[in-house]
């Protein structure tokens, strides 16, 4: 039995969505033969089976896919491979009907831990390294009692208070933006990872996970949130949920260098970095994450929960739909339309529209470093 990794160096990204099946589950596949394409942050890339074997998918198209698991197994032959689906499915056994997907292995950890794999909340395929955190996230939280948690700033006088959801990188371009302005003020961050309760980021403390949102929101301790987590539309368009439910409004937070025409019509809860240019006529919906550099010419339409690397272009009249997640360096044709969840690769120059669930892929060039010469 031999795994099937999806080949990355892509250190920004822990997961991808698995694009494209281009063999059947069952079928005899040789070496090198190509066996599907999965999409991350960055870029779609080629699987190719390490081995000839017999094949066993473990994902199906349009899941996300941890890049750390095998996305499938090559068998011997075919009684191999019916010999594990027979071990997985009696592992798999004494799951609820209509449960949440899991790994085989993630199945019998949860066992051994007694953790219920429903209550991890997790809409793509659990993992090992899931369900340890789910048992060592309570015990660590329980160190951490509402006593020792640190209480939100108070925020100046007449600024609007705002609150992070998410302490990771996104956070620190969120406070950079919130830094340079006179009516804005970070007061507090929110994160469901324990070990960074207590912290603070560039100054503003971490003040638990976002279980507390509707508790410090009621409590009075800040205005208005943002969500400052930038490689996942999906989880974006979660967060949004979330805060809508308990009746938060969002707030932009736009760089002081980026250029906003005057009849632009903006949602809320838009994150715009340094650099970046919303020309005339242009309407842009909730809760987008752009980074810097990024442009869109006059009368585009943007949607809701996108987000982008840096320096993503589109001409003029361009239609983006919903959570569409763009890499880094894109140049987009006029009247071109992005369907809702699509996913657009770095470097990719689009020319015609894409519809909705569908990849953009570029091909990745190896490029060799060599010493100059003098």
């Amino acid at each position: 039995m031999n795994p099937v990794l999806v080949p990355t160096n892509d250190v920004n990204s822990e997961h991808g969505v698995l694009v494209m099946w281009f063999a059947d589950d069952g079928a005899e596949v040789a070496k090198d033969e190509l066996l599907a394409e999965v999409e991350t942050s960055k870029a779609v890339l080629e699987v190719l089976a390490p081995v000839a074997g017999v094949l066993l998918h473990r994902a199906g198209k349009g899941a996300e896919v941890p890049l750390t698991e095998p996305i499938a197994m090559l068998f011997d032959d075919v009684a191999a491979r019916d010999a594990y689906v027979a071990q997985q499915a009696a592992a798999a056994a004494d799951r609820p009907a209509g449960g949440p997907r899991a790994t085989v292995k993630a199945v019998r950890r949860a066992a051994q831990l007694g953790v219920d794999l429903s209550t991890l909340g997790l809409d793509r395929l659990i993992t090992v390294k899931d369900v340890e955190a789910a048992v060592a996230q309570p015990a660590a939280a329980a160190a951490v009692g509402p006593a020792e948690l640190p209480a939100p700033l108070a925020g100046a006088p007449g600024r609007q208070r705002i609150l992070l959801v998410g302490a990771a990188l996104g956070a620190t371009q969120v406070l950079d933006i919130l830094a340079g302005s006179t009516t804005q003020q970070a007061v507090a961050i929110v994160d469901d990872d324990v070990s960074r309760w207590g912290g603070e980021v560039h100054g503003v403390p971490v003040v638990g996970g976002t279980g507390r949102l509707t508790e410090l929101f009621r409590a009075g301790a800040f205005d208005a949130a943002v969500i400052a987590i930038g490689r996942s539309p999906a989880v974006r368009a979660r967060f949004r949920q979330v805060c809508a439910d308990a009746g938060i409004p969002l707030a932009n937070a736009i760089d002081p260098t980026a250029k906003i025409a005057t009849d632009v019509r903006l949602g809320q809860g838009n994150i715009i970095c340094a650099f970046c240019h919303v020309a005339t006529g242009v309407r842009m919906g909730d809760n987008n994450f752009f980074s810097a550099y990024t442009s869109f010419d006059h009368h585009s339409v943007i949607g809701n929960d996108n987000a982008t690397g840096p320096s993503c272009y589109t001409s003029g009249k361009v239609t983006i739909g919903d959570r569409v997640r763009f890499g880094t360096g894109i140049v987009i044709e006029p009247d071109v339309q992005i369907g809702d969840d699509a996913a657009i690769a770095s470097g990719a120059v689009i020319v015609s529209s894409v519809p909705a669930e569908h990849a953009v892929k570029t091909k990745i060039v190896t490029t060799t470093v060599v010493p100059l010469r003098r």
